[in-house]
């Protein structure tokens, strides 16, 4: 089964008040295609795909959780507006 390398690229790019933020893009490399230094280089080596479904599956559980957290907080703060004004 083949395996695969996972890199975090970082570019600086320019914030909307004048500080400089960092984006981040993330590419995955099937081990056999890559020509890098992975065991010094990758954020994540030798994932299987499998691993890479899994690791996909957690992240995008962590992004539901903190999006419906948001939703529930925003929604508090519209509750307690309402009870606020008559």
């Amino acid at each position: 089964m083949e395996s695969y390398n996972v890199y975090m690229d970082e570019a600086p790019a320019s914030g909307t008040n004048g500080d400089e933020n960092w984006e981040v893009e993330f590419r995955v490399v099937p081990n056999s295609a890559d020509d890098g230094d992975p065991e010094n280089n990758a954020v994540l080596a030798g994932l299987d795909l499998i691993d890479l479904i899994n690791l996909r599956d957690a992240l995008q559980q962590e992004i539901d959780n903190f999006a419906l957290t948001a939703l529930e907080a925003q929604a508090g703060v519209d509750e307690a507006d309402e009870e606020i004004m008559p």
